[in-house]
């Protein structure tokens, strides 16, 4: 089983410039999270840091496929997906430094202290934030759906008309 220490950057020693760092997220990765969507998965993920005198910056690319069930037949549904992102590591208190006035989600807080960062958090959020909001089996090439044919009579069976 895989731990999310995995996914931590000692990123005090690191020299200043770029920095590429890679995974592959599969099934093991997202079973570390309770309520994921994704039951199977084979993403490759790349994380570019690049560390500046005062801040770092996180360039997150992930592509490859996951699995998830079916909103419509609750099979399982193979999806490919491709996302990035990007992050800003600050250092400071949150409070204290810095304007908290612009809210901005895309920006880390750490302590003068801190001097490692585990991503395994933001690569799981980013991986379901690609996922399409519906999530059903694709229609063939005659119009038809591609869902458990089973489950779709049953549907029909109590449809309301």
């Amino acid at each position: 089983m895989k731990d999310k220490d995995l996914y931590s950057i000692p990123f005090k020693g690191l020299s200043l410039g770029n920095h590429i760092f890679d995974w592959t997220l599969d099934k093991e990765f997202f079973a570390l999270y309770e309520m994921s969507d994704i039951s199977d998965s084979c993403i490759d993920a790349r994380l570019n840091l690049v560390k500046h005198s005062g801040f770092i910056e996180l360039f997150f690319v992930l592509k490859g496929w996951v699995e998830v069930v079916c909103d419509r037949c609750l099979d399982p549904l193979k999806i490919d997906m491709e996302s990035d992102a990007q992050m800003y590591v600050k250092f400071g208190e949150q409070h204290g430094d810095y304007d908290t006035e612009d809210d901005d989600n895309d920006v880390i807080f750490l302590s003068y202290g801190d001097d490692k960062l585990n991503v395994a958090q933001y690569l799981y959020e980013y991986a379901h934030l690609s996922l399409p909001m519906r999530k059903v089996h694709p229609l063939d090439v005659n119009g038809q759906t591609t869902c458990n044919v089973q489950m779709i009579s049953k549907l029909e069976e109590y449809l309301v008309k």
